[in-house]
């Protein structure tokens, strides 16, 4: 096909904002059941979330049905919904976060809550030593009688309780036993083989999990964990033992398995880096000892309970490793070798998932889109669990690029490239194209290099897209992320117009026609780069944060109501560093027109934070704020496909107009 010259920005696309919302979204929590392979399914058209399975003949199907959508509100971003094994499933349910064992009629196991007194959910789940009960973390909310908010953190409790799976517990609370209590978050409870063990993990405000964390063992005592103890991980002085055995200083541990009734292996950073360590129990006293030293990261930042990126198999140890690309490998601890298991993929989940024999993980590439994989560890034999879907414009979707761009300090700053891509047109070789950049959430989230369908929209239309892990981002160890703390607003919004430079330099944007835009922490980068810098001419703001003052104690959730304690600093003692960097206080300093798009149920980025932004700026600029969408039903991160397709079509007039053809 010859190529017809025409303006960036101005070419037909057949992808439109309703094709990108109806996609499906990536599936989550893959399993290995027996010789199926399960994972929850979200579904754009219902805003929920379905629980699938592909059976050993290779039929694939919904094992729930659209009547019971599973997920659970843990920590607010969820956790592992389902337990299933050969013979048992049990779930949470999102309609009402209650368990229920798998049934030809779900049978409800866990009490439901009083209306209006509090929300409990229930994740992570494991079976109990006895076989009789369901072991998870329950998260129990306090709902406020008053309509003054309150901070979160006094009523919200964490523990790990026994379940019956009678469902004695559902008509019954008391049934429901305690069998550990420790830090105001756990996750990833495991037991050991013999039974006679447990581990979690455990972290107090006002860390986060990425800073430090505890791994906890217990002996199971009469159906109790006694005696708790921590083996690794910590803050300075806390006890923690590192790869030389010396006491450690700040430790973050992303996740434990045990490989035996005596050694857990465990993703830790001592070194700067999550690596596997192993952390041997028989001795008198505890030994840990990084047993795959390597300057590349393995582990993942917790914001979701349960999320894994390794698994212990019969062969050896499966896990994620990656400095740009990934890679998914299976480490020998009796030689030390490692094998690629999965050739060809370069992105995966961290929902990795393993029995004796076979592991389950969500692959993506940058041509293929996230699926379910099932890998036959011995016999290095991959399954794909979904058939990819035939794409009628798969020729309009661009092939992303890594690179990156070398800042202050000598950090260099990764990001992806995404080319303008269309087969019917080109633009002009004497103008580049416009560039929207993208910043992901988080802060502590990464980019990756992936087939994006919504970055396809744009791309298709002749705009370059590129999405940058700006310091704070994962995937490049503890001294890459904490290049943020402290310097939210400033970092981020330096390697961001860092970025955007690099490509006017080489020819590949258009620096009077660039844009920016993000949700949440990339909402507030957004907002951010519009008050502090002057070098976009446009924004896109998907609920984000506006006012850092006001962004604590009761006005978020509880997981993130001490953040800013690392973000930036102390509310009380640092109010000069929370003016400067604040978005709202710099409202007037705004000039570039931007939209801004918020979900009126977000208890994470409240309402309010949108608000008052878009109300400070229209009284010194009326007419800059282009369009302000308000969602009812939405939460953090928009689910209903009809709201996704308003956001996506606002995105486009505004870059139509501002960084069109002719600007």
């Amino acid at each position: 096909m010859t190529k017809v010259d025409k303006p960036y920005g101005s070419w037909p696309s057949p992808i439109t904002p309703e094709d990108v919302a109806a996609a499906p979204g990536a599936p989550q929590w893959p399993s290995v059941v027996g010789e199926q392979t399960w994972w929850c399914a979200p579904d754009p058209a219902t805003a929920t979330v379905g629980l699938m399975r592909r059976g050993a003949d290779g039929e694939v199907g919904s094992v729930l049905g659209a009547d019971w959508p599973v997920g659970n509100k843990a920590i607010g971003y969820g956790g592992r919904p389902y337990l299933a094994t050969p013979d048992l499933a049990v779930f949470s349910c999102s309609r009402d976060q209650r368990l229920y064992r798998l049934a030809d009629v779900p049978v409800p196991l866990t009490p439901a809550d009083p209306d209006g007194v509090r929300c409990s959910n229930y994740s992570d789940m494991i079976l109990g030593p006895t076989g009789t009960e369901i072991w998870a973390i329950r998260e129990v909310y306090e709902i406020p009688q008053t309509n003054r908010l309150t901070d979160p953190a006094p009523r919200t409790t964490r523990e790990i309780v026994a379940i019956p799976l009678s469902g004695a517990a559902a008509e019954d609370p008391d049934a429901l036993r305690i069998v550990a209590r420790s830090h105001h978050f756990l996750s990833t409870i495991r037991l050991s083989p013999d039974g006679t063990r447990l581990s979690w993990l455990g972290w107090n405000h006002p860390v986060m999990p990425w800073e430090t964390t505890d791994l906890m063992v217990a002996s199971i005592l009469d159906g109790v964990a006694v005696a708790p103890v921590r083996v690794l991980g910590g803050d300075e002085g806390s006890g923690g033992v590192d790869s030389q055995g010396s006491i450690d200083t700040q430790v973050s541990v992303a996740q434990a398995e045990w490989a035996d009734a005596d050694t857990l292996y465990a993703l830790a950073d001592p070194d700067g880096w999550w690596n596997l360590f192993r952390v041997d129990l028989a001795g008198e006293e505890t030994t840990a000892t990084n047993v795959f030293p390597t300057q590349t990261e393995c582990g993942h930042a917790i914001w979701r309970v349960g999320s894994t990126s390794f698994a212990v198999t019969d062969a050896g140890v499966v896990l994620r490793r990656s400095l740009g690309d990934e890679t998914l490998i299976l480490w020998d601890p009796e030689t030390g070798e490692t094998t690629d298991l999965a050739p060809g993929w370069t992105e995966f989940a961290s929902s990795v998932s393993g029995s004796a024999g076979s592991i389950a993980v969500v692959a993506a590439s940058a041509t293929e889109p996230s699926t379910p994989l099932r890998i036959d560890v011995a016999r290095r034999d991959t399954v794909r669990c979904v058939e990819r879907a035939e794409y009628p414009h798969e020729a309009w979707v661009g092939v992303p690029e890594r690179r990156h761009v070398q800042v202050e300090g000598g950090w260099q700053v990764p990001y992806i490239y995404h080319p303008p891509t269309n087969p019917g047109y080109r633009g002009p070789s004497d103008t580049p194209p416009p560039l929207l950049i993208d910043v992901h959430g988080g802060p502590t989230s990464s980019t990756v290099a992936t087939r994006h369908l919504a970055f396809a929209l744009f791309t298709s239309r002749g705009y370059a897209v590129a999405s940058v892990d700006y310091g704070g981002s994962t995937g490049y160890g503890r001294a890459y992320r904490d290049r943020l703390r402290h310097t939210w607003g400033v970092t981020d919004v330096e390697d961001s117009v860092a970025v955007a430079r690099a490509l006017a330099d080489a020819g590949l944007a258009d620096p009077r026609r660039t844009g920016i835009r993000g949700g949440s922490a990339g909402g507030w980068a957004t907002l951010a780069a519009l008050a502090h810098s002057d070098y976009f001419a446009c924004g896109t703001v998907y609920f984000p944060i506006s006012d850092p003052g006001t962004w604590f104690d009761e006005q978020t959730h509880d997981f993130e109501s001490r953040y800013v304690h690392y973000l930036i600093g102390d509310p009380d003692k640092d109010a000069e560093r929370f003016a400067k960097v604040s978005p709202l206080a710099h409202a007037a300093e705004i000039t570039a027109p931007f939209i801004m798009l918020q979900g009126l149920d977000d208890v994470i980025c409240r309402p309010d934070q949108a608000d008052r932004l878009v109300w400070a700026v229209e009284r010194v600029n009326p007419g800059l704020v282009r369009a302000y969408h308000r969602f009812p039903g939405e939460g953090h991160g928009f689910r209903k496909d009809e709201t996704m397709s308003v956001c996506l079509q606002a995105e486009l007039d505004l870059y139509a107009d501002v960084l069109g053809a002719g600007k």
